[in-house]
């Protein structure tokens, strides 16, 4: 993080940028000001290698997920295939060719309405069966 970025802008020269850097991040901050991007490439690999040893799951921390981003993609499929099928009929029906295209347009609206409520289904089914194995697994 940059600290009084802009401050050259109004005052040139009075005012240093300062740069904020986590304690962690120290050794590659310095060697990417310095220059040697050879040692700050080892030091973010040695740490990418540390976060894959460490990041590793246990079977535990698998069970505890919950896939709630299932039900947030069900809900927005579903939304607009109910108000799809909300759609009707033209009321006054006089068969001209105008009219039948119309309903022609409104039988596949309402075919693909039906597809999207199936993959909500769908969808808030493999949620309640992801959920429960993860309770299962568990062992509540």
């Amino acid at each position: 993080m940059l600290l009084h970025e802009y401050a050259n802008l109004l005052y040139p020269f009075a005012m240093p940028i300062q740069l904020l850097v986590m304690n962690d991040q120290v050794d590659r901050a310095i060697a990417i000001l310095t220059g040697d991007l050879d040692r700050a490439a080892e030091i973010e690999t040695r740490e990418a290698d540390d976060e894959t040893t460490a990041g590793s799951t246990s079977p535990q921390g698998v069970a505890d997920r919950n896939p709630w981003e299932l039900l947030m993609l069900a809900f927005y499929v579903l939304l607009p295939a109910v108000c799809v099928l909300q759609t009707k009929y033209p009321v006054f029906v006089r068969f001209s060719w105008r009219v039948r295209r119309e309903i022609a347009a409104v039988n596949v609206l309402h075919f693909i309405g039906w597809l999207e409520v199936t993959v909500g289904v769908v969808l808030i089914v493999t949620y309640v069966r992801l959920w429960r194995s993860s309770l299962e697994s568990r062992g509540e």
